[in-house]
């Protein structure tokens, strides 16, 4: 696996994850969640969920950017 592969499976992941993060808002907004100490876990990893997408989507366009300019070099 060369490292374009790498960047397009972590854009791939990072897709994924926001795709689940906003079906975890959805479900969010549309549950009845009584006690407040789970609803704080859930809006949590749906939070941090949000974050790692955007980190992975950092990473890969970071390193197709490092590849695109040390081919242009």
């Amino acid at each position: 696996m060369n490292i374009l592969d790498v960047a397009d499976k972590l854009a791939y992941y990072s897709t994924e994850l926001n795709s689940i993060t906003n079906l975890m808002g959805i479900n969010l907004s549309n549950s009845d969640i009584s006690k407040s100490n789970e609803l704080e876990r859930i809006t949590f990893l749906t939070e941090y969920t949000k974050q790692l997408a955007s980190e992975l989507d950092n990473l890969s366009t970071s390193i197709t950017d490092d590849l695109k300019s040390i081919k242009h070099e």
